[in-house]
């Protein structure tokens, strides 16, 4: 029988291979201080919010997430900001933030994605709604208000459902 060097590296790899299935199996992606808040994401013509969640940190509602050029916004120029409201089940607006993304300008190549965070002072009950939204304002975005990390916009596009 000739052995070859490469004859105990078969059993080795399907330990291996074992050992990553199982422990995979084994672990939760569910994040323990994730909350059960719905959202309601209105994306205007050009532009995407993806990948949006929310999660408590120590006395903070995070709320994370990206936007993104459509293939057919090659482009515009895409320099606004986030929009945020937070609504009760009634529909009264309880709260509403806005906060830029980076990069500022969303970029026309490659992931076409910039990427979005808002730190609240607060968490919230199960049965609050985040309304989020793009809003393009050239006005703000020139303002010295949108250097913060969040500030209030006027025009806070998520604080007033459009009606479709």
């Amino acid at each position: 029988m000739v052995m070859s060097k490469f004859s105990g590296f078969l059993p080795v790899m399907i330990l291996v291979a074992a050992v990553v299935f199982i422990s995979g199996c084994a672990t939760s992606n569910v994040n323990p201080n994730a909350t059960s808040v719905l959202f309601e994401s209105i994306s205007p013509k050009g532009v995407i919010l993806s990948n949006v969640r929310a999660y408590e940190d120590a006395d903070e509602l995070v709320i994370r997430g990206k936007v993104k050029r459509t293939f057919n916004n090659c482009c515009d120029a895409t320099r606004g900001h986030i929009d945020i409201a937070v609504v009760a089940p009634d529909g009264f607006v309880v709260d509403i933030v806005s906060v830029p993304y980076t990069p500022r300008d969303i970029p026309r190549v490659r992931s076409r994605t910039s990427h979005f965070t808002a730190r609240l002072p607060y968490t919230l009950p199960e049965d609050i709604t985040l309304r989020i939204t793009y809003h393009d304002n050239l006005e703000v975005a020139a303002s010295t208000a949108y250097s913060e990390d969040k500030f209030l916009c006027e025009q806070n596009m998520a604080a007033h459902k459009e009606e479709g």
